[in-house]
């Protein structure tokens, strides 16, 4: 039904969510979780990476040179790039939606760490409206003697 490099580009996005659900719950990264509690979400996690695996290489012969309808090297590493930037971009958005309510109490030079207490797009927005207003007294360390 697809062809093989769908295939595998669906497998690393599936891949991508659940390895990113994991390790959000593992980090205390409240933000990103589709699921309120990491202990739904490590299973969740888990359970998506393996899933994604499992059908990729038991749904067809996947052993393949890229003369016989494999993947050469190059479309791999695209495919993969691409599969792993739409699971981070589905998960950070998604989450986003899911989380729309939390709090904002995070400080805007925290990184990820503020998402903790927020959601990734209001991190974001506080982020760059901070970085925006001070760019020229966080650079002026580096540019002046």
């Amino acid at each position: 039904m697809f062809t093989f490099a769908t295939d595998y580009f669906l497998s690393v996005f599936v891949s991508t969510i659940g390895v990113i659900q994991l390790s959000a719950s593992v980090g205390g990264l409240r933000g990103l979780l589709v699921f309120k509690s990491p202990i739904v979400a490590r299973p969740f996690g888990i359970a998506l990476a393996v899933a994604s695996i499992i059908l990729f290489f038991a749904t067809e012969e996947r052993n393949l040179n890229d003369f016989n309808g494999g993947l050469d090297a190059n479309t791999q590493a695209l495919f993969f790039f691409l599969g792993v930037l739409a699971g981070g971009a589905v998960t950070f958005i998604g989450s986003s939606l899911i989380n729309i309510r939390m709090d904002d109490d995070a400080s805007p030079g925290s990184g990820f760490d503020a998402l903790r207490d927020t959601n990734y797009l209001r991190a974001l927005a506080r982020s760059l409206r901070y970085w925006t207003r001070n760019w020229r007294q966080q650079m002026r360390s580096y540019f002046s003697g």
